[in-house]
């Protein structure tokens, strides 16, 4: 028999019925884990709980503690209610929980706080009727969202797409972003083109990350754009932003190795205007990520890869006049000449500064082959007698070299 009515007006007149149903305090989220109804509740309730109402989502330890122990994929498997045990470690008491969904789409989320007590074959079949309920609200509000983010996601592009915004561009941005904060404009660039599969598991793995907070999102080929700030003070903003840069590109390493997702981040800026270039600079970052991984391997964040930034720059003038260094010139006409790497010796010498034994490490060579090499090229360019910024010119055309003829 029904223990709910069959419709409610709202889902928080839902959640209520369905914890007086059961006698426990109920909450239901949206697929991205943000609550959108809860019930009353007595005066002990466990912290995550707690949290959820205060945050207005599920913490993100929680999240990735139920990602990582098979739970919630268990949740999103099953049609029936999963009784989950506590998971202490994040605040989390027993509970039991129902996925909401329309065919495979994942709607929501419905979670019960256990008592003192097992729950019940008949208590878990309240909360399915509740997902059933909850099915036809939440499908209204995923239409209506649906047409809200392909209408953003169109404008974003549009934006994007000029270095110059019409006057209604700016008063839409207005609308969207009238605070002036400390934006950054991000790219995650993936190796393969984003599906709309593939968009909405990123779209949901980047609506849990708590430290920042998006302002627009777009898909453009193989790239996810997000223009987004961090939560955290303005003192605070470049630390903050690194350690969440680090932890979520692992988090995208991990659930999608086969894309081999790379964070381009831009530096801070603060006027609408500036976005055309901000979206620059991150992809500008994402590029030199691909061509240069090992040397920009930990940077992510347009400040982080300091002179690599002129390299596409140098590149193109080094085509334009069909020549680079001098200096470079003559070593790899020696190389072709002899079979030689002096060259390749160079760089690396520059990149550890002058530590002969990483540099022989690196090219799998002995560290007196090193001492020779970098001997021969002092004898045709006397390299070490020439100031720190022609070193840096050196390297600087080096790189560019490669970087076009990796194009």
């Amino acid at each position: 028999m029904p223990f709910l009515q069959k419709s409610y007006e709202s889902l928080d007149t839902l959640a209520e019925a369905i914890g007086q149903a059961i006698r426990a305090p109920i909450t239901i989220e949206n697929r991205h884990h943000q609550l959108i109804a809860y019930s009353t509740h007595p005066d002990s309730t466990d912290p995550a709980r707690i949290a959820t109402i205060i945050g207005r989502r599920v913490p993100e330890a929680v999240i990735e503690d139920l990602w990582e122990s098979g739970i919630l994929q268990n949740v999103i498997d099953r049609d029936e209610p999963v009784v989950i045990p506590a998971r202490l470690s994040v605040g989390l008491g027993e509970r039991a929980a129902v996925v909401i969904k329309q065919q495979d789409e994942v709607l929501g989320y419905i979670w019960s706080l256990a008592r003192t007590h097992p729950f019940s074959e008949q208590e878990l079949t309240v909360l399915q009727e509740g997902a059933n309920i909850a099915k036809k609200l939440l499908m209204t509000i995923a239409m209506h969202e649906r047409r809200i983010d392909a209408e953003l996601e169109r404008f974003f592009l549009d934006i994007l797409a000029t270095p110059t915004l019409s006057l209604s561009q700016h008063e839409r941005l207005n609308e969207i972003a009238p605070i002036a904060v400390a934006s950054r404009l991000t790219v995650i660039d993936c190796l393969q083109p984003i599906t709309p599969q593939f968009a909405e598991r990123l779209f949901y793995v980047l609506a849990t990350q708590q430290a920042i907070e998006v302002v627009l999102q777009a898909i453009d080929g193989q790239q996810l754009l997000v223009w987004h700030y961090m939560k955290s003070e303005l003192s605070e903003e470049e630390t903050a932003l690194v350690e969440w840069a680090e932890r979520f590109e692992a988090q995208l390493g991990d659930k999608f190795p086969e894309a081999e997702p790379r964070l381009g981040i831009s530096r801070r800026f603060f006027e609408s205007e500036t976005i055309y270039h901000a979206a620059e600079e991150a992809r500008r970052v994402t590029s030199l990520r691909r061509k240069f991984p090992l040397e920009l391997a930990a940077a992510r964040a347009f400040e982080q890869i300091g002179i690599y930034q002129l390299v596409p720059d140098l590149a193109r003038l080094i085509g334009l006049r069909l020549e680079t260094h001098p200096t470079l010139e003559r070593l790899h006409a020696y190389d072709h000449a002899h079979q030689t790497e002096l060259v390749t010796t160079l760089e690396w010498y520059f990149y550890f500064d002058g530590n002969v034994k990483q540099v022989a490490a690196h090219l799998h060579i002995h560290p007196n082959t090193v001492l020779y090499r970098v001997r021969r090229i002092e004898e045709l360019t006397q390299i070490t007698r020439v100031s720190l910024p022609e070193r840096a010119a050196i390297y600087l055309a080096i790189k560019a070299g490669q970087y076009r003829q990796d194009d």
